[in-house]
């Protein structure tokens, strides 16, 4: 039975809403404002929240901010249940803060009871996602037990070096780590190579898919990149920067063949399954332009005779490369 908590300080709307679910079979914990929500969450670990935006003593979107910043509850789906003359600056407030997604007042039954489902549902698969790209990042042992040693011998707190939505490497992080592949590289006069991925209009794709969906679409593209690349090669994810791959002992030729191989198969993925786009209301073109996300990407590679260069100016060779194909 999935436990749902509802926050709204009108209380005959808040029993409306609990007769409801109750009788879809959720468990329905009540809460009569933001603050209420967030206690009532921490205590009870609901499956899914649906806040109403304007509330007593704090308000829908502050109680969101605090949810998502909460490690326990960070992960817990949060919904809008708002008056349909809400401003569109606010609806997009509350998916910058997080939120999942937005319902109106007034509102259908059976429709806001399938919504949630779907939510729910949504919610469910990106866990199971998430779950195997833990599994794929854990089962690289050599990486994980050079990681080990670092952080004890360093006393570095994991959350500095992964990133907390896919489990890849944090980008700072990633460049420690590149720097110092570099170094080896030189050491025995071995060939580094760097990929750049991008996903082409990446913030308007969160603003119009909301969190949830967009760190399911993220988790999609980090298991395939898993799934495609080496024990040895390392992998890091930046929201703003995009995806990145350092392929140690790789060569120029290696690097072109392994990235356009790559970025075939990324363009051939459907990461966001119309059944889950339909529940946006996208029209058909949105849910086209969703379903196929598009890609640039870009090559850094350094010989044994450029073994004099920084770790910048590979990263700087890639970005290079990408602008180059961009303009093509």
């Amino acid at each position: 039975m999935p436990k749902i908590l509802i926050a709204d300080d009108n209380n005959e709307m808040l029993d409306t809403l609990a007769r409801i679910f109750t009788l879809y079979d959720f468990d329905v914990v009540k809460a009569l404002d933001g603050q209420q929500a967030i206690d009532n969450a921490l205590q009870t670990r609901p499956d899914i929240i649906v806040l109403d935006g304007a509330m007593p003593v704090m308000d829908g979107f502050e109680a969101c901010q605090h949810l998502k910043k909460e490690t326990s509850t960070k992960d817990i789906p949060v919904v809008f249940l708002t008056a349909n003359f809400m401003e569109l600056r606010d609806r997009i407030k509350g998916l910058e803060l997080g939120a999942d997604d937005y319902l109106l007042k007034p509102f259908n039954s059976k429709e806001l009871v399938d919504r949630i489902k779907t939510i729910l549902h949504r919610a469910d698969i990106t866990r199971q996602l998430k779950e195997e790209n833990t599994k794929l990042v854990k089962h690289n042992s050599i990486i994980e037990n050079e990681l080990n040693q670092l952080l004890e011998k360093q006393n570095i707190d994991n959350k500095m070096f992964s990133d907390p939505v896919t489990g890849l490497y944090a980008y700072d992080f990633f460049k420690q780590r590149a720097a110092y592949e570099l170094k080896r590289a030189r050491r025995f006069q071995h060939d580094l190579s760097l990929i750049i991925i991008t996903v082409d209009k990446i913030s308007k794709i969160k603003e119009n898919l909301g969190t949830q969906l967009f760190n399911y679409m993220v988790l999609r593209i980090s298991n395939f990149l898993l799934t495609e690349t080496r024990e040895v090669d390392l992998i890091s994810f930046d929201e703003t920067k995009g995806f990145y791959i350092l392929l140690p002992q790789t060569d120029l030729n290696g690097a072109i063949t392994k990235s356009d191989k790559i970025y075939k198969r990324l363009c051939d993925q459907n990461y966001i399954s119309e059944y889950i786009i339909g529940s946006l209301d996208f029209s058909r073109k949105k849910m086209s332009d969703f379903s196929k996300v598009k890609f640039m990407y870009g090559i850094g590679h350094l010989g044994i005779q450029k073994s004099t260069e920084e770790i910048d100016f590979l990263f700087e060779l890639a970005e290079t490369d990408m602008k180059e194909k961009f303009l093509q």
